[in-house]
């Protein structure tokens, strides 16, 4: 296997279910990747972690009638386990480690009747390429050095964002982990592949910090803003225009409160209150949230989609007054790329990633500022001539745009050259 480069695909593995295969987030990205990989290069080879067996299996795939890639992935092998509450109590490590115990044996079944298409490999030298969380790439490396292989070992980092509450307040249970796992991953990678320009000046400035290690070479293969079409039937009616759409937000970090208090403004002013689409996992807490008293007058106008299929995330796109990305910090922002694809306009927080996804065709607001926002919006609304504009900016920029093809021969490339 001198000079292979393996693609991991265990993102995806553990995203599907036996009703829907769903791709969202980094799981989108390992897909995608691995498409374009499997048309660019025929000796590309894929592989999945079993989390049960602690190994290595090689994914087949196949090219449909439409020139589609299909990877035979099995779609209930749930594999699952508890993690290790690094840096905190032993008592809650030990009882980590006791029930990992019964749950390694739960997954290894799971997978026994589910997995059986799939080939164990032997992984002895190469190329690793894994866009997975970094605590998925942590047990890999664990088995890899068990199995006391050579194989280089290239992650695509996507963020830091846990990192930044560490200086902002109690470091959480979840942010240690995060920063060990990232601390393990970054001293055993040959090579750093970051998302973004703004992804490699954070890990540089946390290595800088004494925070994380440093690293050794970093290269930077920015992500997308190809929104690939969907091959499912529709499944949802679209709502009434005009609407504006948001994407896989929430409370906090993803700062979607500033969303809800801008339409309160436009409501309280008297001016034309738009709906609101909120696309993507329907959590209990922003239910809560949107039940607040003072939200009465607008709740009408608000509208969630759980978990849209591809064709029915294209058509939001395309048909939304504008996209809202009010997120404080992203380590790139996939959905204001995939809006500007489909012909929308994006109003993105001043997040800097923001500025490297949109450039100048963004319409930008401090995501503390709901007057701001909702000023933007009443332009859009109000000012035919300046959106039909700014929707013309973007379609003629649109040949510029970054696709799934970009990425992967940037990506294959850097790969084949380590």
């Amino acid at each position: 296997m001198s000079g292979a480069v393996f693609i991991d695909l265990t993102e995806a593995l553990l995203s599907s279910t036996p009703k829907r295969v769903q791709y969202y987030g980094i799981a989108r990205v390992v897909v995608e990747i691995g498409k374009e990989a499997a048309k660019l290069d025929p000796n590309v080879r894929f592989v999945v972690f079993s989390f049960g067996s602690r190994d290595f299996y090689e994914v087949k795939w196949h090219k449909s009638a439409d020139g589609g890639v299909f990877f035979e992935l099995p779609n209930n092998s749930s594999q699952r386990w508890f993690r290790t509450n690094y840096g905190g109590s032993f008592l809650l490590s030990g009882v980590a480690t006791f029930m990992n115990f019964f749950m390694a044996r739960k997954n290894r079944r799971s997978w026994e009747e589910n997995a059986t298409g799939l080939s164990k490999i032997s992984i002895s030298d190469g190329v690793l390429f894994s866009a997975a969380r970094p605590k998925l790439i942590v047990d890999m490396m664990k088995a890899l050095e068990r199995d006391k292989s050579r194989v280089a070992i290239v992650p695509l980092l996507h963020d830091f964002m846990p990192l930044h509450q560490r200086l902002t307040k109690r470091f959480r249970r979840f942010d240690k982990n995060f920063l060990h796992d990232n601390r393990f991953v970054i001293e055993r990678s040959q090579l750093i592949i970051a998302n973004s320009h703004f992804t490699a000046e954070e890990l540089g400035r946390f290595a800088g910090r004494g925070i994380l290690p440093k690293p050794g070479p970093v290269e930077v293969v920015q992500l997308v803003h190809q929104c690939p079409d969907g091959t499912d039937a529709p499944e949802i009616s679209l709502p009434p225009k005009p609407y504006l759409l948001t994407v896989g937000l929430n409370l906090g970090r993803k700062n979607i409160e500033v969303v809800f208090e801008a339409l309160l403004r436009l409501q309280q002013r008297g001016l034309q209150v738009p709906h609101l689409v909120v696309a993507g996992a329907v959590r209990k807490r922003l239910k809560r949230y949107i039940e607040q008293q003072k939200f009465d007058t607008i709740r009408d106008r608000i509208a969630t989609v759980a978990n849209p299929n591809q064709t029915d995330l294209v058509r939001l796109y395309t048909d939304a007054m504008a996209l809202v990305i009010p997120s404080r910090i992203e380590g790139w922002g996939l959905p204001a790329g995939e809006a500007m694809w489909c012909g929308t306009p994006a109003i993105c927080s001043t997040a800097t990633v923001l500025h490297e996804v949109c450039g100048d065709l963004g319409l930008y607001f401090d995501p503390d500022d709901p007057d701001a926002l909702a000023d933007i919006v009443n332009k859009l609304g109000q000012e035919p001539q300046f959106r039909e504009d700014l929707r013309h900016q973007i379609a003629e920029a649109k040949p510029r745009f970054r696709t799934w093809k970009t990425v992967t021969t940037e990506l294959i490339g850097t790969l084949r050259e380590l």
